[in-house]
């Protein structure tokens, strides 16, 4: 447990794209924390073996960022969860995007970087996601579907607090398409990779919204009224 407690990248047989926040350096010269944080995508299938890896883990909070109806369709799956672990399933993109915001997309009309600006702007909900972290003593897992775009998000405003590089944020974020397979499976040119690869300039995208709009992370969940004992709890946690 203690070679695997210092790997970025986490030997589950069942969940995808998991990751430790840890071990990212800071413009402060400083390091995040290792087991505090958790990245992946869903845990629809979760097996024993992985609840057990888990709970070794120390987590003990699990936050599923996914809407009602993507939730519903696995609500039996996730009994699993609710049993072994805090279970939040807090929605940051409240409805799935429309077919004319899909196409507009695939035109190249918008882009995703901007379909995340509704995610980022959504503060209740981000509020309540980052309570969640701040008040868990122990390690916290969050999730999506595939654990690469509102996942990514918060994992984002988390480096953001803790005064990671942006080129260091931006390339976290780039990793999920490989670690989903999704380099292997699909051409730079199919319609459909540009909802599956993970290109920097979404998080750049991202990442310049936030600061141009609220000036730091910091100051941007103080907008989305999260209180200043749960920025500081966080800003204390993600530092070793």
């Amino acid at each position: 447990m203690e070679k695997i407690k210092y790997l970025k990248r986490l030997p589950f047989e069942s969940i995808k794209n998991a990751r430790d926040l840890g071990g990212m350096p800071t413009l402060d010269g400083e390091i995040t924390s290792w087991s505090k944080f958790i990245r992946s995508a869903n845990l629809d299938d979760i097996t024993d073996k992985d609840i057990s890896l888990l709970k070794d883990l120390n987590v003990s909070t699990i936050i599923d960022l996914r809407r009602d109806d993507e939730v519903y369709k696995n609500h039996k799956r996730l009994e699993k969860i609710n049993e072994n672990f805090s279970y939040h399933q807090v929605s940051l993109s409240p409805r799935a995007m429309r077919y004319e915001e899909i196409q507009r997309i695939i035109d190249k009309k918008d882009s995703i970087g901007k379909s995340y600006i509704s995610i980022i702007d959504n503060y209740k909900a981000i509020r309540k996601v980052f309570e969640i972290l701040a008040d868990n003593d122990k390690v916290t897992l969050f999730h999506c579907q595939e654990g690469k775009d509102r996942t990514g998000i918060i994992s984002m405003v988390l480096y953001g607090l803790a005064n990671v590089a942006r080129s260091d944020i931006i390339a976290d974020y780039e990793i999920s398409s490989a670690n989903l397979g999704y380099i292997e499976r699909y051409d730079q040119d199919e319609k459909g990779s540009i909802f599956r690869v993970t290109n920097p300039y979404n998080m750049k995208e991202a990442i310049s919204y936030i600061i141009r709009k609220y000036q730091s992370f910091e100051s941007y969940l103080y907008y989305a009224k999260l209180d200043r004992n749960s920025i500081d709890k966080l800003k204390k946690k993600l530092i070793e």
